[in-house]
C-alpha cells in the first residue's frame, strides 16, 4: 500500500469519527476536553523567519492542499502527497484515505491554516539532514465529510473543528518534507 494512503487516512480519521459521548470531538472520534479554551500556549512561541522557515511553510502548505486533493477525490495518484510527506506522516496519510474510501466518504472544502516555524536547525545525529517545527492552529470548520454516493454533508454531531497541530519537517535530499503531523486535540484553538 502506498504510504501517501496512510496520512490521507489519519486525517479523514480524525475528520470522520462519530461522537459516542455528548462532548465536541475531533474527526477521528477522539473527545475533546472542551471545545472553547484559550489558544494553546505553543501558538504563542515566537516563529522562526528566514528561508528555510518559509521553504518548510511553503512544504505544510503543499502538504495540505495535497491533502485535501487526495481525500476529494478519494485518490492518492495525482494528489502529490509523496512529493510533500514521507515517514510517519506520508503513512498516516495513505491510511486516512484508504479508511475514508472504504467508508464510501469523500471531503469536500479545505481546512485553513495558520502555521509558523517555531525551529529550524541540524537533526541531532543526523549530519546533513535538518529538522523544522511547525505549529499551526488548524481550522476544519469548511472541510466536511461527505457521502461519496450523493455528496451529503455526514459530519459527526459535534466535532472538534478547532485544535493545535504540531509538524515535524526534515530534509530529505536537500527538500523540505513533513515527516510527522501531530493533532494536539486537547488543545483546541
Amino acid at each position: 500500500m502506498p504510504a501517501a494512503v496512510v496520512t490521507v487516512a489519519s486525517c479523514v480519521a480524525l475528520l470522520a469519527g462519530c461522537a459516542s459521548g455528548g462532548g465536541a470531538e475531533t474527526l477521528n472520534g477522539a473527545p475533546s476536553k472542551d471545545a472553547t479554551p484559550p489558544a494553546p500556549a505553543g501558538l504563542a512561541a515566537p516563529s522562526v523567519a528566514g528561508p528555510d522557515a518559509d521553504f518548510v511553510l511553503r512544504a505544510y502548505a503543499g502538504y495540505w492542499a495535497a491533502q485535501v486533493r487526495a481525500m476529494s477525490t478519494g485518490q492518492a495518484d495525482g494528489s502529490d502527497l509523496s512529493t510533500y510527506a514521507t515517514s510517519e506522516a506520508l503513512s498516516d496519510s495513505y491510511a486516512d484515505l484508504v479508511r475514508l474510501d472504504g467508508d464510501g466518504m469523500r471531503m469536500r472544502g479545505a481546512p485553513v491554516s495558520h502555521p509558523k516555524v517555531t525551529s529550524v536547525g541540524a537533526m541531532s545525529g543526523a549530519k546533513g539532514i535538518d529538522q523544522a517545527t511547525v505549529v499551526d492552529c488548524l481550522d476544519v470548520t469548511g472541510w466536511h465529510q461527505v457521502l461519496g454516493s450523493n455528496g451529503r454533508i455526514a459530519d459527526p454531531a459535534r466535532r472538534l473543528t478547532r485544535y493545535q497541530v504540531v509538524a515535524t519537517a526534515r530534509t530529505v535530499g536537500g527538500v523540505w518534507m513533513i515527516t510527522q503531523i501531530t493533532r494536539e486535540t486537547d488543545k483546541p484553538c
